[in-house]
């Protein structure tokens, strides 16, 4: 004879085994918190200091509630842009972070993202001898958009995220060749340690740099509620044209995160262009809004540089001059050692003319 359980029992079981299911994560029965905001880099605390116009706590309060969609790793991976559609003009937009000698050698993130001043004064000596032409993101806007022409080797120089040895460390070494560049600017940081101050946004505005938009609260665009996203990019927008008592008209994508939503909503806010962290340096007027850019980053050789801005390969001095690139941590081992190259030739189809 067999044992048996009774209907009660079992279903009291059935019952047991489903409630310790709702409670273990990955079961798919509980439900899971968002994913918070991407997070690279850690800073100090808000300050005050040169603030006097309180521009940093004076702030639009976001809209509530304000769901956060799970970020997917696409969203944050650099991507080459698409094939460039009808005439295209070429301008290497190169892109910084911080120009410094990062401070923890175990931080392989700030690593990649820190030039050194000593290189970052190489790599600009190297475009003063040979000929090429620093433009602001404005003039390179122009050119792509009619297709008109702009000098010979012309390049756009741009910083992310509005540190402070933007101001401290790049523009000494940029206005000693007459160099331009834009600085985009997270404005809910402003004045935070490591960050530049209003005033000195302010000063770097009044040099001729140009101070670009970069959202609040540096969030991935593209894993943001519609609502949230439209607010992140108005808001940095109108924080700096209240500071700066001019028209912002430039964006960059916290991450190179973003979607035809946030493309359109920077186009209807104002912006005369937004760019990406895509990678390429072919550029046509229906891609004002996913302008493609060339990272420079941490440990890269002077020979690298010069391969990344289409020149030729330094001398021999200019490699000394260049010094011994930091060893911790180690540069990628990966990294090719260009030999000379012209201007490159464009691939799309049909064939883009070239811009002189």
């Amino acid at each position: 004879m067999r044992p048996s359980t009774s209907g009660a029992t079992q279903g009291g079981i059935l019952v047991l085994l489903f409630l310790i299911a709702a409670v273990l994560p990955g079961t798919g029965i509980a439900r899971q918190a968002p994913l918070p905001a991407v997070s690279i880099l850690t800073v100090a605390a808000a300050s005050t200091d040169g603030d006097p116009d309180n521009f940093i706590d004076h702030r639009s309060t976001p809209p509530s509630p304000t769901p956060t969609l799970r970020p997917t790793l696409g969203m944050l991976v650099v991507k080459k842009p698409a094939v460039p559609t009808g005439p295209a003009t070429y301008v290497p937009i190169l892109y910084y972070h911080y120009i410094r000698i990062n401070p923890n050698p175990r931080d392989h993130v700030g690593f990649g993202l820190s030039t050194p001043p000593a290189a970052f004064r190489a790599q600009m000596q190297y475009l003063a001898d040979h000929g090429f032409h620093v433009v602001s993101l404005h003039q390179a806007v122009v050119a792509i958009q009619n297709h008109s022409g702009l000098p010979s080797r012309p390049v756009v120089l741009t910083f992310d995220d509005g540190y402070a040895d933007f101001f401290t460390a790049a523009v000494p070494i940029l206005q000693s060749h007459g160099f331009t560049a834009t600085s985009f600017v997270i404005t809910g940081r402003m004045g935070w340690g490591g960050y530049m101050t209003p005033n000195q946004i302010v000063a770097a505005d009044g040099m001729g740099f140009t101070i670009g938009a970069h959202t609040v609260d540096h969030v991935a665009l593209a894993a943001q509620a519609p609502a949230h996203a439209s607010w992140e990019i108005r808001q940095s927008k109108l924080t700096l044209e209240a500071l700066l008592g001019h028209p912002v008209r430039d964006f960059a994508y916290p991450y190179g995160s973003f979607n035809p939503y946030d493309m359109a909503q920077a186009r209807s806010l104002g912006f005369e262009t937004a760019v990406s962290t895509l990678s390429g340096t072919w550029h046509s007027a229906g891609q004002l809004f996913e302008l493609s850019r060339m990272r420079v980053g941490g440990g890269l050789p002077l020979s690298y540089f010069a391969n990344l801005v289409g020149g030729p390969a330094p001398t021999s001095a200019e490699l000394a001059g260049a010094g011994t690139a930091p060893t911790s941590p180690p540069a990628p081992s990966a990294a090719p050692t260009p030999s000379p190259v012209p201007a490159p030739t464009p691939t799309p189809t049909p064939t883009p003319s070239a811009t002189p």
